[in-house]
């Protein structure tokens, strides 16, 4: 998916503060331009979220800032980085889905509002939100349940994966939280595997599934002028049986959808058809090459999804085929410290990969806290940091943007990027 996490609103880049840096030594002036860029250094909008510019959002170095000084010395917070299972029904059967036989169970133990209210009211800042399923959409309630995280944890960003089948309730949905959440950006993550409609299909188990998604882009495409901070990013996971073609679908997704930014998974975990996870690398760092290319080109629209974000983005994917090549470690890794992922039934978690049980929130009385601050959950956290490594983009993205050092290296990159004589000479 497109990840916005740190965020660079192009309105605001000319009059952002930076922080201060040494005259002399151009690295540091172009970090501090790259976090400028992204609001960094910025005064974060007062609790009540009413902003002048909706897609400023929040300061995220005043976000790191408050997560470091919070954690100083082995302490621990809840979570700012949570993926959040709203649902466990889905009505396609998708070839590379590695959560196929965790899908339609019956009974159904889904969350209802209420409870997922009582959980997110036991946590503190959730800085960035992700929402899991099954198809999310399916819930007539994902807007009640969006509105709580704002309102209770001050959700900077939300992300929200559709396959595009609910062409009303995806606007409808849309509206409402735009609406009660002026300053929560809403990432929209259309799911395009092919775009080819028979190839989409027969990926997607569903017959006319890339006929729908293009209905329900067409009904969301006006809201991208009302709403400055909706962010519509294609989401594609790359597999054995489109892998040859992923260089023609990208370009066509930029030529069809024009996206704010086209995002990548690696085909991961154990997926409906094994032979999916069969992703040669080589081809892989082919496309984060020609993302790179059509960025720094200016072929993806430009808006709230800015030069600070393409830069993380393209680290993340460079640190991806890493890991695929070497199969180490890139990082170390922050699951179970900063970020974790809350089932639709309760159940908590480090990450979607390795899974460990830290316990079931129906059984902690929705007190996130009693599952989280324990012996057991420390552990996990430490085993996680200690040369656990995974594809999964999620966990490069966590650990990339909560290390000082990795942040920094974005910063210069977009910075760098930013303040290139190409780009100024084409402002000119």
């Amino acid at each position: 998916m497109g990840f916005n996490v740190l965020e660079c609103p192009e309105a605001s880049c000319e009059t952002a503060a930076a922080p201060t840096a040494k005259s002399g030594n151009r690295p540091y002036r172009l970090a501090a331009r790259g976090l400028a860029c992204y609001g960094l250094g910025r005064t974060p909008p007062p609790r009540r979220f009413k902003l002048t510019n909706p897609t400023a959002g929040r300061s995220f170095l005043r976000h790191f800032i408050g997560v470091k000084a919070r954690t100083a010395f082995g302490r621990r917070i809840t979570p700012p980085f949570v993926t959040l299972y709203v649902t466990t029904k889905c009505d396609e059967q998708c070839i590379h889905c590695y959560y196929w036989d965790e899908l339609n169970p019956r009974p159904n133990r889904d969350f209802t509002p209420a409870e997922f209210e009582k959980t997110l009211a036991s946590m503190g800042e959730i800085y960035n939100l992700f929402i899991g399923g099954g198809e999310p959409f399916l819930r007539p309630d994902l807007a009640e349940i969006l509105l709580a995280a704002y309102k209770a944890n001050r959700a900077a960003n939300v992300y929200v994966p559709t396959n595009g089948q609910h062409t009303r309730r995806v606007r409808e949905t849309l509206e409402a939280v735009l609406e009660g959440a002026p300053s929560m950006r809403f990432h929209l993550n259309l799911s395009v595997d092919h775009v080819d409609a028979q190839a989409h299909d027969r990926i997607r188990g569903k017959a006319g599934a890339f006929r729908k998604l293009l209905e329900t882009y067409e009904a969301v495409r006006p809201l991208r002028e009302r709403f400055p901070h909706l962010i519509l990013h294609t989401l594609t996971t790359v597999m054995k049986d489109n892998q040859h073609d992923i260089l023609r679908i990208h370009n066509e997704l930029k030529r069809r959808f024009d996206p704010d930014g086209a995002a990548y998974n690696y085909c991961r975990g154990n997926p409906l058809d094994p032979a999916q996870t069969e992703v040669d690398p080589g081809i892989y760092r082919r496309l984060a090459e020609q993302v790179a290319s059509d960025y720094r080109s200016g072929a993806f629209r430009r808006g709230a999804f800015g030069a600070a974000n393409h830069a993380l983005d393209r680290r993340v994917r460079t640190s991806v085929e890493k890991t695929a090549v070497t199969q180490r470690p890139q990082f170390s890794c922050v699951s179970g410290r900063l970020a974790c992922v809350i089932y639709s039934n309760g159940d908590v978690t480090e990450c979607e990969i390795k899974n460990s049980p830290l316990g079931n929130l129906r059984d902690a009385g929705y007190d996130f806290p009693k599952l989280w601050f324990t012996e057991k959950a420390c552990k996990i956290a430490d085993e996680a940091a200690d040369g656990c490594f995974c594809t999964h983009e999620c966990g490069h993205y966590a650990s990339t943007i909560y290390s000082a050092g990795r942040l920094a290296q974005v910063a210069c990159a977009a910075g760098a990027r930013r303040f290139s004589p190409d780009r100024l000479s084409r402002r000119q």
